[in-house]
């Protein structure tokens, strides 16, 4: 599949206003005269508005430390019009790739699309994992839900953004390229599976670090009066890769856990503990031990090493998409608002509330775009 007729599934070029059963919908953006129809527009909305598809992109701009516009509009089946904005700017981004992409004699094929599925679903359960989940599901649980539209639009525009970044970062991502990068770095792909018991205390962590030196178990440890409640039952705690576990505890901490032999023990660690009873957070002595380690397998991992040989090269896909995207000439219907180099689309400004007969709604920001979805 090419770039371009990725391109067709979700934007009409001008040419196909006079092909038959083309989408001639009046344009809500067009990019270098590549067509955005408000109809195809209506669709990723309607797509994007549902409480999962929402549920799933509110994580996820959490987890990049944004957050998501409002979804619901101020009448019935509606959007607001920033969320029309944040869809449409998604949108608009996307043909600038594309474009980037053509320039670059560079091509999206069906197995760059199956693999962004796979992305934008670890993706989310990472999202989910790091910030939590607002609608009370659990990530799998969230990933399962999500409608089969939202995940197919997600995944092409994914794949643009991961094939543009391969091009212009020189970096090859293909199964066999992968492959050998997992079997070349093993220890970035293996989980430790870890043995902890939360103390009361320093005084209390230091005894029960001597007690499983001297080679009593942490499950047997884990029964004396200085272990917390917050220890987890037999003191087995999670199993981790090496990035994850430096997230969790901080780097400093990670560095003497992640040297440790299977069945070896640290010394006591001051960290920063969230209570699950309370949700309380707060600095707690914690001894930690690595129950073995554990290779995680190549079909699991592949995601996430992609991932990281293309975040390493963010900057050079910015700065190819920058040069396309400052010459290139982006119009939108101003009832979506406008578009900018620096600020991507915002969206139109709330009209005087002399004008507005809920005017209430309409200074909320809750205006307007149809959740089938006209602005």
């Amino acid at each position: 599949m090419t770039a371009k007729r990725v391109l067709a599934l979700l934007v009409v070029g001008a040419s196909c206003a006079v092909s038959a059963g083309c989408d001639i919908s009046p344009p809500a953006a067009t990019v270098d005269g590549v067509v955005i129809s408000q109809t195809a527009l209506k669709g990723q909305l309607t797509q994007a508005s549902s409480p999962v598809a929402v549920c799933a992109l509110t994580v996820q701009e959490a987890a990049a430390g944004r957050s998501l516009p409002a979804a619901s509009g101020s009448g019935s089946d509606t959007v607001s019009t920033s969320f029309a904005a944040f869809v449409l700017d998604r949108l608009v981004q996307q043909v600038l790739e594309q474009r980037t992409l053509q320039k670059l004699h560079a091509t999206v094929g069906p197995a760059d699309v199956a693999a962004a599925r796979q992305d934008f679903e670890s993706q989310i359960v990472a999202a989910v994992n790091q910030v939590g989940s607002p609608c009370n599901l659990t990530a799998d649980a969230l990933v399962a839900r999500l409608p089969a539209g939202f995940v197919d639009s997600q995944a092409v525009l994914v794949a643009d953004q991961e094939r543009l970044e391969s091009v212009a970062g020189h970096v090859d991502v293909s199964p066999a390229a992968l492959r050998a990068y997992y079997a070349s770095h093993t220890a970035q792909v293996t989980d430790l599976c870890l043995d902890l018991i939360v103390a009361t205390n320093q005084t209390t962590a230091l005894a029960i670090h001597d007690q499983i030196v001297a080679g009593t178990s942490f499950a047997t440890a884990a029964q004396s009066s200085g272990a917390s409640a917050s220890t987890p039952p037999q003191a087995q705690g999670p199993c981790l890769d090496p990035s994850t576990l430096r997230l969790e505890v901080g780097a400093a901490n990670a560095a003497p856990i992640e040297v440790l032999p299977d069945g070896g023990v640290a010394p006591p660690e001051q960290i920063n503990l969230t209570d699950p009873t309370t949700g309380v957070t707060a600095p707690t002595w914690v001894v930690f031990g690595v129950r073995q380690h554990q290779l995680i397998p190549f079909d699991t991992a592949a995601s996430a090493l992609r991932r990281q040989l293309l975040s390493a090269v963010g900057s050079t896909f910015t700065s190819a998409l920058n040069r396309v995207a400052r010459a290139a000439h982006v119009v939108l219907d101003p009832r979506y608002g406008t578009w900018s180099l620096s600020r991507g689309v915002t969206a139109p400004p709330a009209p005087p509330a002399k004008f507005v007969l809920n005017a209430a709604a309409a200074q909320g920001g809750t205006g307007a775009a149809a959740g089938s979805a006209s602005p």
